[in-house]
């Protein structure tokens, strides 16, 4: 060692007295990869801070996957819609032409007990020659209850071919129907009235769900990134003013409120509610709750479309139902990140309370040293 040379000061990790200088840091550091809330000067306002941090680029999913992906789902629904309507079809085929012969029974044994009640009605009367209406009433009532109890029974046993009685038609397995059909089977949305009759078409379903509800969960987190990635883009655009001034420039992850992903799913709801009024001549009311029913995948199935044979209802229900899981899982993802947001902050504030108490009481036991 030479003397006389200056000792070279040691790394003081640029504390406010070193002799070092701060240089900024590199392009990718951590340090320039930090939330808002992490700034000291933007510690007041952090629950309002402009921006999350900034994603790994390598992570994010490109467009040409979920454009594959989309196609890959378009291209088995429209698989299933062709499977489902070759396999049901046929059977409500063999179903309509055994409706004649069902209904001609129904209606002789409907028939026989219309007579029966009629004749014991009129027993009744002749056997009362003073008629009393107190005793006729009562013993005609109870005629009138065996004949609703006998009628109901007949109607449960011809369940489904009473199309000629003013009662709902059977299901039609058109292409349009069987493709909502293949959609809402693996969206998990399954109204309740739509099912296969057939032993293979039960069987093909199981199947055919096994493999179609994760290509959907695919289908909805591919595109439901992307589509958050571009709305956080397009929001970062139009606040891009008030943006300038913070120190968070990443526009892929900038926040969006909760508010305002609840406002757009209404706007949908609203805009599917009046489709479906014009198409099924429905009240606002009850497409506004088949739209929530179908995006929450609930699926009562009490209200369904295309009761009038409709393909256009049909087609236009299909697309709004692919259209709005995308959408709703763009607004998911959007909460999941102010969620997620919050709860960080919240670890931040209590990281920074546990350590300005620690340095008090540092503090407080150097003085009293």
């Amino acid at each position: 060692m030479i003397r006389g040379a200056q000792s070279t000061p040691l790394y003081s990790g640029y504390l406010p007295h070193s002799p070092y200088l701060k240089r900024p840091s590199p392009t990718g550091s951590p340090v320039s990869k930090r939330p808002c809330y992490d700034h000291e000067e933007y510690q007041r306002d952090t629950i309002f801070c402009c921006c999350y941090t900034c994603p790994d680029k390598n992570k994010s999913t490109s467009l040409l996957v979920t454009f594959g992906v989309c196609c890959l789902v378009l291209m088995y629904t429209l698989f299933g819609a062709v499977v489902f309507m070759a396999l049901e079809g046929g059977f409500r085929e063999e179903s309509v032409l055994g409706t004649s012969k069902s209904a001609q029974n129904e209606d002789s044994l409907v028939g026989v007990l219309r007579t029966q009640t009629v004749e014991r009605l009129w027993s009744i009367t002749e056997n009362l020659n003073i008629l009393y209406k107190e005793n006729w009433t009562r013993l005609a009532a109870e005629e009138v209850m065996m004949f609703q109890e006998s009628l109901f029974k007949v109607l449960n046993d011809y369940e489904g071919n009473l199309n000629h009685l003013g009662y709902p038609q059977a299901h039609k397995w058109s292409f349009s129907s069987s493709f909502l059909y293949s959609l809402t089977l693996i969206t998990t949305i399954g109204y309740g009235p739509v099912s296969p009759k057939t032993s293979w078409g039960k069987m093909v379903t199981i199947i055919y769900a096994l493999v179609g509800i994760p290509l959907m969960l695919l289908y909805l987190s591919t595109t439901g990134d992307v589509l958050a990635k571009s709305f956080r883009r397009l929001y970062g655009k139009l606040c891009g003013r008030s943006l300038r001034k913070l120190p968070c420039s990443c526009a892929d992850m900038v926040r969006v409120p909760v508010s305002l992903c609840v406002v757009i799913l209404l706007a949908y709801i609203c805009t599917g509610a009046l489709l479906f009024s014009r198409l099924e001549d429905w009240s606002l009311l009850e497409g506004s709750y088949f739209c929530f029913v179908s995006l929450g995948t609930i699926g009562f199935g009490d209200l369904l479309p295309g009761r009038n044979a409709d393909e256009i209802s049909l087609c236009a229900c299909s697309a709004y139902i692919l259209t709005g899981m995308a959408l709703v899982a763009m607004c998911f993802s959007l909460v999941q990140d102010e969620v997620i947001a919050l709860f960080r902050f919240i670890g931040a504030s209590c990281s920074r309370a546990n350590s300005a108490s620690q340095r008090k009481d540092a503090e407080a036991s150097g003085e009293g040293s």
